[in-house]
């Protein structure tokens, strides 16, 4: 299981970083309720992001981050829960994370809190994107990069990747024109061409229910309409997952 944002290079160079961050629940808190009046800049930049593209830069963010803890946590449930929101970034039924909230760590317990805030993001991602819900999606998509910018902002590539995935996102994921205030709700498929960096081959590359618990069973999608298969070839459009 590879990550599919991040080449061999980063996540070396992301693990060889010292584990010195600092992590209390205030932090955790402080990143879950940023406000555009606290962080004025990142709300602007992510404000013509679709609810697609914003779902990207959470993955993407965590993505970043798992790779910056794993040579200090175990990160083996982090990597299916991110193999499942690739496919759920697809098409949501793929995935149940969001019958998956991860189970807590000790309060104490400042080194593996961290990969769990990251797991939970993923669920609620998830969760918000079965609804729909564009406003609370960009709310988590500020979340994500501001745990980036903390745990992996000494990267030396931070500030490229960051400026390189807002200004992709902004480009293949515009704003919807009907999202017009806090209660518009986008529960469309990705197209195409909002499937980039990684492409819809990337994203449902490798996937297996059986080795993968937080992936839909094919019997499942079956009953649901979605044809029973997660493998990318035997599918042509996003609409007939």
């Amino acid at each position: 299981m590879n990550f599919k944002t991040l080449s061999t290079p980063d996540v070396t160079r992301l693990a060889a970083l010292p584990l010195d961050h600092e992590w209390e629940n205030v932090i955790a808190d402080g990143f879950l309720a940023a406000s555009d009046e606290e962080h004025p800049r990142l709300w602007n930049a992510l404000d013509p992001v679709n609810i697609h593209g914003l779902s990207d830069v959470v993955v993407a963010s965590v993505e970043r981050c798992v790779a910056r803890l794993s040579a200090h946590v175990n990160t083996d449930d982090a990597m299916l829960r991110l193999q499942s929101a690739w496919a759920a970034t697809v098409d949501q039924r793929y995935s149940h994370l969001s019958q998956a909230n991860p189970t807590p760590p000790a309060q104490g317990d400042v080194w593996t809190r961290p990969e769990w805030f990251l797991r939970a993001m993923l669920h609620y991602l998830h969760f918000f994107l079965e609804r729909g819900r564009t406003v609370k999606v960009r709310q988590l998509a500020v979340t994500a990069l501001l745990t980036a910018e903390h745990l992996c902002g000494r990267d030396v590539d931070f500030d490229r990747w960051l400026k390189d995935l807002l200004q992709t996102k902004t480009r293949t994921s515009p704003r919807r024109s009907d999202e017009v205030d806090s209660k518009s709700k986008d529960d469309s498929l990705a197209t195409a061409a909002e499937l980039t960096a990684p492409d819809r081959a990337d994203r449902l590359a490798g996937l297996d229910p059986a080795t993968n618990p937080y992936l839909t069973a094919a019997s499942a999608l079956a009953a649901q309409g979605s044809g029973g298969s997660l493998d990318p070839s035997t599918t042509s459009t996003p609409s007939t997952p």
